[in-house]
């Protein structure tokens, strides 16, 4: 029995098959078959997973959705493919885990041009509202040839290596969509009750079992609850459950839609909108109503959460996807019990936000990384980094994510670090997430790293202004500089610059900001800035001025379908949009739409107009070192992810 976690690190027997604790890493939206790849899933095995799912597998060559060469290896079934998902079940079985594989068909929502021109297929046939594609009504003979794909498709995975698979039920998918009353609305033996719109989940697994032999464990993944109107709710999920439960061997639950982007922010648990362990209770409640293991996915991101979900009995297994992309190693820490070094995964799936554009906006390519961890995908990079020749001395100027990553890597690199700090505070604006509400994992990234540079012996310097002559009496070897940035104030005609409110008094000071208050800015911070204050007063009403056409930051695709939702509905806030701000006094503020203005009047006026690169320190650090390194925001505002990996790759670069 694990003297730290027992509940676990129990192992659980399915069919013939011992799992060697509840740990399931389940799939992520990632699918590759390449040399480089392999390592990603190998690493969660030799982390100590018990069950490592590849992701998103099509069943069949006319139903996938995305880039043509996604997740197409099943469906091709030919010797290439069988090699290098042979590669990637001979990895994760080498080091004690079992390779599984989500089988899906997008069926209704299927792309033409992505598929070789195959009209997509449904239960029922309409016309596509998004592009005008027409959905064809599926007959008794597309129906037996999809059950027969998926069949196939899990025979030729069995024949790689994979000894076990996720037969995907849920988030709209096509079995999804023969199992809701909403987008079922035949009346054969394919609709009409629940039995017959489950008869193609059933009668899959069924032909599963038949192609691949009893003892080839099946998972389920169903969908609890979709958050939509005439759409399946616990309830149904209880009793689907009932029904499918006796052609598979264990049930996984997740939530939410594709149909319903606002409720991706479920299906995936996003920080700041849905707490952790969301999903839990609605598993439970399935588990309640059947007799094999269950499984949920639910955002969990310690091992003590999980824990405590097991020794209630509320679920057999812990499904566990992007704590596991942020760190592998996290089953083998906690099973050693070292919880406090586990890479703690922010939930702010910018992991998959980066794969969900077909085509990418400009700039931006499918690179696949981990905000938390900036190791993540880059094994084959990382090889050809060589090892430092010797131990630097290096000088980190700022404390936010790029500055503590880079202090974090340089001394585990074995150089000896100071890391200087202008503030009381280590964290730069990773500290506003202590001020917002279900950030709480956001904040324990950040005290993650802090943690781990007073472990490793890093000399924090807080308090300390770094001017150029104090950085040079140091003789640093290398100097990283991750000075951040400033907050950007427009040239509006009235504004104080020494007396103007900004997002970071919403944030830390909302009881200097009235009870009628105009944000100026509708991005990420402003929209944030904007829930921020509602949350600590219910009485203030908030209103928010964008000049573009929307809000936030649509290519954070995941932030944005449920930050807009969340807007739209809330009380106390409201914005405009392609409007802008071109006055401002004390209690006033007049903006422009389409050349037609107007003052509005406010208490308080809050600018959240963006940040400036800190160049000016930039300069001034600049000869300080023989290598000196900017990163982070100080060279360009973007993501915490662009800044922990900028951060990481300098220190990476001393030798």
């Amino acid at each position: 029995m694990n003297p730290y976690y027992p509940h676990l690190f129990e192992p659980i027997k399915i069919r013939n098959k011992v799992f060697r604790n509840r740990i399931f890493a389940t799939p992520n939206c990632i699918y590759g078959e390449h040399s480089g790849d392999v390592a990603f899933f190998q690493n969660k095995a030799a982390g100590g997973a018990a069950v490592v799912t590849m992701s998103e597998a099509a069943v069949s060559l006319d139903c996938e959705s995305q880039d043509p060469e996604f997740g197409m290896g099943l469906a091709r079934k030919n010797d290439y493919h069988k090699a290098r998902l042979g590669d990637i079940t001979l990895a994760i079985k080498a080091f004690g885990a079992v390779p599984s594989i989500e089988l899906m068909h997008h069926g209704s929502f299927a792309r033409p041009d992505k598929n070789g021109g195959a009209p997509p297929m449904g239960p029922v046939s309409f016309i596509r509202e998004r592009d005008g594609v027409k959905v064809v009504a599926m007959d008794e003979e597309m129906i037996e040839g999809v059950i027969h794909d998926y069949a196939y498709a899990a025979q030729f995975a069995k024949r790689c290596g994979f000894e076990m698979v996720m037969v995907h039920l849920g988030h709209g998918w096509l079995p999804s969509q023969f199992l809701s009353a909403r987008t079922n609305t035949r009346t054969d033996r394919w609709g009409g009750s629940l039995e017959n719109r489950a008869r193609l989940s059933v009668e899959i697994c069924k032909r599963i079992k038949e192609y691949c032999g009893d003892d080839f464990i099946i998972e389920a993944r169903i969908t609890a609850e979709e958050y939509i109107k005439d759409g399946m709710h616990l309830e149904d999920a209880c009793a689907f459950a009932e029904i499918i439960q006796d052609y598979v061997d264990l049930i996984n639950v997740s939530c939410g839609i594709h149909d319903e982007r606002s409720t991706v922010g479920h299906m995936i648990p996003l920080t700041g909108f849905v707490p952790t362990g969301f999903n839990v209770d609605m598993a439970a409640e399935i588990k309640r109503h059947i007799h094999i293991p269950v499984s949920v996915i639910s955002g969990i991101t310690t091992p003590e959460f999980a824990e405590k979900i097991l020794a209630e009995g509320k679920v057999d297994i812990i499904g566990m996807g992007r704590g596991l992309i942020a760190d592998p190693d996290f089953p083998r820490k906690a099973m050693h019990g070292r919880a406090e070094d586990i890479i703690h995964c922010m939930r702010c799936n910018q992991c998959i936000s980066d794969l969900a554009f077909d085509p990418l906006p400009f700039g931006q390519n499918k690179q696949f990384g981990c905000a938390a961890n900036p190791r993540v995908a880059r094994d084959l990079m990382l090889q050809r980094i060589p090892k430092p020749e010797g131990s630097r001395y290096v000088v980190v100027v700022g404390s936010g994510p790029s500055g503590l990553m880079a202090a974090k890597t340089a001394a585990e690199r074995g150089h000896r670090v100071t890391l200087i700090e202008k503030s009381d505070a280590l964290g730069g604006y990773l500290r506003i997430a202590e001020r917002e509400r279900l950030k709480t994992d956001t904040v324990a990234y950040k005290d993650y790293l802090i943690r781990q540079v007073n472990k490793l012996g890093v000399d924090v310097r807080l308090n300390t202004e770094a001017t150029a002559e104090y950085v040079r009496s140091l003789g640093p070897d290398a100097v990283i500089c991750a000075c951040g940035s400033n907050i950007l104030i427009p040239p509006i005609p009235g504004v104080d610059r020494e007396k103007v409110l900004t997002f970071m008094d919403a944030f830390y000071r909302p009881e200097t900001i009235g009870r009628d208050v105009i944000i100026i800015g509708g991005g990420i911070v402003a929209c944030e800035a904007a829930l921020c204050l509602a949350d600590s007063d219910p009485d203030r009403r908030i209103h928010l001025i964008e000049m573009r056409g929307q809000l936030c930051d649509p290519d954070y695709v995941y932030h944005y379908n449920t930050m807009v939702p969340t807007l739209d509905k809330h009380p106390q806030i409201d914005y405009r949009l392609e409007t802008k701000c071109v006055a401002v006094t004390d209690k006033t503020v007049t903006v422009e739409h389409k050349g037609c203005r107007e003052t509005l009047s406010t208490d308080s006026v809050v600018f959240a107009t963006g940040l400036s690169p800190n160049k000016k320190l930039v300069e001034e650090l600049r000869d300080t070192a023989l290598e000196f390194y900017d990163v982070g925001d100080c060279t360009s505002v973007r993501k915490i992810k662009d800044a922990t990996r900028s951060g990481f790759f300098a220190a990476m670069g001393i030798r």
